[in-house]
């Protein structure tokens, strides 16, 4: 019998780009999709022309752990794997100097 881990069909979601719209537009989602492009357009400006979207994300995951760590006020800025690939289509369409500095395969879906 095969068995389906149940959150891998988040994966091919139809929904996964509407979740992602609406997150992306709160106060924590904005800020890291900011942050995400920010760090993104300085590997790109010392001359770093492809790099990994994960990379960049776990980056950020430290910066907001330590963050929250000082606060002491956890749980606000947590990104969802689901979202790297939007973030870096959404990177690249915002910064048109980015294009192809993140490898976007076709989503499925």
């Amino acid at each position: 019998m095969k068995t389906v881990n149940p959150r891998q069909g988040e994966l091919f979601d139809p929904g996964l780009d509407e979740r992602f719209a609406v997150w992306v537009h709160t106060p924590a989602g904005g800020e890291i999709a900011n942050q995400f492009i920010r760090m993104a357009w300085g590997l790109w400006k010392r001359g770093i022309k492809r790099y990994g979207a994960k990379a960049i994300i776990e980056r950020l995951r430290w910066h907001y752990t330590l963050m929250a760590a000082k606060r002491k006020e956890y749980g606000e800025y947590k990104i969802n794997n689901n979202y790297v690939s939007r973030l870096a289509r959404l990177a690249m369409e915002r910064a048109p100097e980015l294009r192809g500095f993140f490898e976007a395969r076709e989503l499925k879906g």
